[in-house]
């Protein structure tokens, strides 16, 4: 299990990492399929909004950092986990090209929540006591 979380942490953090600088400075060079006229909308708002792919993606790059590092890690994958559920239920709703890496990531990020389950036992705590 120790082996699995380690490969799991390092791929999940490499994926963020390298896909949130990607968006700064395209170095991948790859172009994105066509979209739905859906998708497209729903982008194309993110976009317009003028700040929040620049937030996303340095809370991506952070959160990817951390995790490679080791540190913070069970906090981390709180921080993307809905960041995940968003770009797995984007693929599944509005662009189906992408739902393969969507279901890789999702995938990595819930065997890590399950991994590091320990760490969050306080805060299912129903009552806790001041």
């Amino acid at each position: 299990m120790k082996i699995a979380a380690l490969i799991a942490r390092i791929l999940l953090g490499l994926i963020f990492v390298v896909f949130g600088i990607n968006f700064f400075h395209d170095f991948l060079h790859v172009k994105p399929p066509a979209m739905s006229p859906t998708a497209a909308a729903f982008s194309g708002g993110l976009y317009g909004s003028g700040y929040f792919f620049q937030f996303l993606k340095v809370v991506e790059i952070t959160s990817g950092l951390f995790l490679l590092l080791n540190r913070f890690t069970a906090f981390f994958l709180l921080v993307l986990l809905p960041i995940t559920i968003n770009i797995f239920l984007f693929h599944a709703m509005l662009a189906p090209y992408g739902v393969p890496i969507g279901s890789t990531v999702l995938i990595l990020n819930v065997f890590l929540c399950i991994a590091y389950f320990k760490y969050y036992t306080t805060i299912f705590t129903a009552k806790p006591a001041v």
